[in-house]
């Protein structure tokens, strides 16, 4: 191996299939056999080692200062997009001596292409002789995202499959999450006129996902005897596959191109997946952060806080039965009253919010009982105005409501520091959203939001004054 030339870490997902996880060690070793490079092999999830183990032993056993991390993932999705440059991110804190280079998902690359068209001819060659290309569907099923960028490139590579060859049609379907699934998939090609369908995996490796794509398919079967339906091989360690993971590592060590945020849900507000826009990158200790062993919510606020709030110990009891509210003449809560208060018993005491992440309800939620949602609304914006001075708008999608701060520095501040009080929130420009429903209760859910609200624009506030005082 060349010494002076980067580290691939390449990141699998993982399967708890053995097949899947000897058949993607293989693909490593193909990898760095025509690279040339030393590949370190990892995974998300479901298989050791963890990219955060992996991490170490480069870095730490083997004194590795460059490296590229090659997310080895067909989509860009919420893995690439959260867990793993959650994990890089870290990284970088842990190791600030090492370079890391973070690649881009192989996508609809022409070589995915022509590796599908490889693997469907192969398919054909031993297929009934009499039934012509013409005839012949070729249905390629994509595992499936909850991410509409992540779709869109399945069916871009089953375009790019059909143009310039003699198949009659080239379809689209998903083993999961989305629309059309299989036996959609399958009827349509019937529906078409085709004689022959061909299914083609657009899996990279094996695994129970294509276990159950075959299973799917045979529970259909006997509904077309007049239709021939066979199978394809998946992608595996084709030449032309492992030609378009080189390229993105070489796109990614060069700097020509990187993570892809083109089309990405996070970063443009996308139909139908609105409620995702702004929301910032995390992951878990099962997926991206797998192996990372932290000290709690005392780093993470270290990270976010001004000097004079870092490093206090911080518990897990909930501060809402200790700050309890105070009432005006008129019998409303004065939020001006109580919120001096809240700012350093929160610290001390904990986030106000404890248990699941604090959601929007659904627009069908919201919308099924007006008149109480517009009570929380209500009680919300007045709360929020109160103890911030700050705009509060209305947000088009029911289930938030914003706050439009000063600007998008300070949004972007605060939407990392709520995040950490377990409190869902999302951004659009200086505006920040947060959750709401109409079964919120004053004393949870309504009182949670705005101690948020109200502990994370006092730091905002602290942060500032700290900055242009640093020694006060």
């Amino acid at each position: 191996m060349n010494s002076n030339q980067p580290t691939i870490l390449l990141i699998g997902h993982g399967s708890r299939d053995a097949a899947a996880i000897a058949e993607y060690h293989e693909f490593a070793a193909e990898l760095q056999t025509h690279s040339g490079l030393n590949v370190q092999a990892c995974f998300l999830e479901f298989a050791d080692p963890s990219i955060a183990e992996s991490l170490r032993v480069l870095v730490e056993n083997e004194d590795v200062t460059d490296i590229v991390a090659l997310p080895l993932f067909l989509g860009p999705a919420g893995h690439q997009k959260n867990d793993v440059p959650t994990t890089i991110n870290w990284a970088k804190k842990q190791y600030p001596h090492v370079t890391f280079r973070y690649g881009a998902p192989i996508g609809a690359h022409y070589g995915i292409v022509r590796t599908l068209a490889d693997r469907a001819d192969a398919a054909l060659a031993a297929a009934d002789p009499s039934i012509t290309n013409e005839d012949t569907a070729l249905l390629v099923v994509g595992r499936g995202s909850r991410d509409p960028d992540s779709n869109s490139e399945v069916v871009k590579a089953s375009r790019m499959l059909w143009e310039g060859r003699t198949y009659g049609w080239v379809e689209t379907c998903f083993y999961a999450l989305t629309d059309p699934n299989i036996a959609e998939g399958i009827e349509r090609c019937h529906r078409l006129g085709a004689k022959r369908v061909v299914i083609v995996p657009y899996l990279l490796f094996t695994g129970r996902i294509l276990q159950r794509t075959h299973e799917h398919v045979d529970a259909v079967r006997e509904n077309y005897s007049e239709m021939e339906i066979i199978f394809s091989e998946h992608l595996g360690a084709h030449p032309e596959t492992l030609a378009a993971v080189l390229q993105r590592y070489e796109e990614a060590h060069t700097g020509v191109a990187s993570m892809t945020c083109d089309l990405c849900k996070y970063r443009h507000k996308t139909a139908g997946f609105e409620n995702e826009f702004g929301m910032s990158q995390s992951s878990d200790h099962h997926h991206g952060m797998r192996g990372v062993h932290t000290h709690g919510l005392t780093e993470q606020l270290n990270a976010l806080l001004p000097p004079r709030y870092q490093d206090i110990k911080v518990s897990f009891a909930p501060m809402d039965g200790a700050a309890g509210l105070l009432y005006d003449d008129a019998g409303q809560v004065a939020w001006d009253q109580i919120w001096e208060g809240f700012c350093d018993l929160a610290l001390a005491g904990g986030p106000p919010h404890r248990g699941d992440l604090l959601e929007p309800v659904t627009a069908a939620e919201a919308n099924a009982q007006p008149q109480a949602y517009q009570q929380v609304l209500s009680e919300l914006k007045r709360g929020i105005e109160m103890i911030t001075k700050l705009p509060v708008v209305t947000s088009s999608v029911p289930g938030w409501i914003g706050m439009v701060c000063d600007n998008e520095e300070m949004a972007v501040w605060l939407l990392r520091a709520i995040i950490v009080e377990n409190v869902m929130v999302r951004r659009e420009g200086a505006a920040l959203y947060l959750p709401a429903g109409p079964g919120f209760r004053l004393e949870e859910e309504i009182k949670n939001v705005i101690t948020v609200i109200a502990k994370t624009h006092h730091y905002w506030m602290e942060h500032m004054a700290t900055q242009a005082a640093p020694n006060g």
